[in-house]
């Protein structure tokens, strides 16, 4: 009797550190590419007026873009992200790069829709969608005056990466794998991991987590 209660204490107990584990390995992957938004959107908050100028000379042919097609993709994946669409008069005829152009212009805007994006709330199909583009995306480094758009384009990158994370979290509670009280705390937060990061930075908490909302069980 001894003998099988041990047995099945070691057997819970290893499945709850196997539970354990797959957490904090979750939070590892999370940190990073969350950092990545953050750091992006740091950089694109200090650059507004370059945002808006891009915005303004986005649909010229500027010979300082390095192709019209690699910005019509960048457009593409945050207007398909963000569901954004042109509604000013002329632009019928211009697609995502009139409705990307209008955005930009309004940098404030577009940094907090930036900011307010949750990973987590992304659908699966939407994330097929902007994956699929973000593969003709060239991440190379960039001149100066490209700079600003690259940041959009790492911080759309980075915020799938944390989706994909997300939809494997929401899988593995399903199957049991994770704690479903657990999971839904991560999945249903009131805001973004880039949001509670920067606001963790600014104000210098000593508690700030070790994950974007994910916290490591000990």
């Amino acid at each position: 009797m001894g003998n099988t209660l041990l047995t099945t204490h070691k057997i819970a107990c290893g499945h709850t550190d196997r539970t354990h584990l797959q957490r904090n390995l979750l939070c590892d992957r999370l940190s990073q590419p969350t950092a990545e938004m953050v750091d992006a959107l740091l950089f694109l908050q200090d650059h507004t007026d370059e945002l808006a100028q891009f915005g303004k000379t986005l649909l010229r042919s500027e010979p300082g873009i390095r192709s019209a097609a690699w910005a019509e993709l960048i457009a593409s994946c945050v207007c398909t992200l963000f569901e954004y669409s042109s509604r000013r008069e002329g632009d019928e005829g211009q697609g995502v790069l009139a409705a990307f152009a209008g955005v930009l212009e309004q940098p404030q805007r577009f940094l907090q829709d930036l900011m307010s994006l949750q990973a987590q709330a992304i659908p699966k199909e939407k994330i097929t969608q902007v994956q699929y583009l973000l593969q003709e995306v060239d991440f190379r480094a960039s001149h100066d005056s490209e700079e600003v758009l690259d940041k959009v384009a790492v911080f759309v990158k980075a915020a799938m990466d944390c989706a994909k994370i997300y939809c494997e979290i929401r899988d593995f509670a399903c199957v049991g794998q994770i704690d479903r009280h657990q999971a839904a705390k991560l999945l249903d937060g009131p805001e973004s991991d880039q949001r509670r990061m920067i606001n963790a930075m600014h104000t210098g908490r000593a508690d700030a987590p070790d994950g974007p909302g994910l916290h490591k069980e000990p």
